[in-house]
């Protein structure tokens, strides 16, 4: 098994080398760019006493992009007129990669059992499509777009290795969790607290390298 799993496409323009402009963006609050109930809770936590807003209902633009990169910034540029001018705008967009499946579900995890499934629908259908192979490495990732007043883009990128389970296991988290379990943990994801999860997920990650970005302490 390779355990590091393929490495999630982010657009090459992607970085997260702070810029001094960041440093005008207090006080602040964010709206993050999802409808992702889920997503929600998972980032409300991690931005400490920032106050955290959530896109209106039926916010559901169309994810074109080829890569996680593409389609955060198209999902924060759906929003940003739509929203206050003072706010920073902040998408999330992840990903499964798993190597046997030459990097699939990728950028289309969300929709890979098609596009009314279930987490379960998806879950199994990996499952399925991996068999009784043996190499069985793969690795989360998550790209965090904000875009702030002033037209500023801040991104930032979380990734996390680990393998793909052969049976669901744990009745936490959402998603893929139930079949992913992270490099050097005996557990899947599904089966951590939430404290744990955030202290190593893709998406925590990602959302503490934007806290550095932003300042946030």
């Amino acid at each position: 098994m390779r355990p590091f799993g393929p490495r999630p496409p982010c657009d090459s323009r992607a970085t997260d080398h702070p810029s001094p402009a960041s440093r005008a963006l207090t006080p602040m609050k964010i709206i993050l760019a999802t409808g992702n109930k889920d997503k929600v809770r998972e980032l409300q936590v991690l931005f400490g006493d920032v106050p955290v807003g959530v896109a209106p209902d039926g916010f559901d633009p169309e994810e074109t992009g080829t890569s996680l990169f593409q389609n955060a910034r198209i999902k924060a540029e759906a929003l940003r007129a739509d929203v206050p001018d003072d706010v920073i705008v902040m998408a999330d967009d992840s990903g499964l990669f798993v190597h046997a499946l030459g990097g699939r579900p990728g950028v289309y995890s969300s929709r890979y059992a098609g596009p009314n499934a279930t987490y379960a629908d998806n879950c199994n259908l990996l499952i399925k499509e991996l068999g009784n192979e043996d190499d069985r490495g793969a690795a989360f990732g998550c790209c965090l777009v904000a875009l702030a007043p002033g037209g500023q883009m801040l991104i930032a990128n979380g990734v996390l290795p680990g393998e793909i389970t052969r049976e669901a296991s744990g009745d936490d988290g959402f998603g893929y969790d139930p079949v992913f379990r992270p490099l050097g943990d005996e557990r899947t994801l599904a089966q951590m607290t939430r404290d744990e999860k955030s202290a190593i997920s893709h998406r925590g990650r990602a959302a503490r390298s934007m806290a550095r970005l932003l300042e946030i302490s």
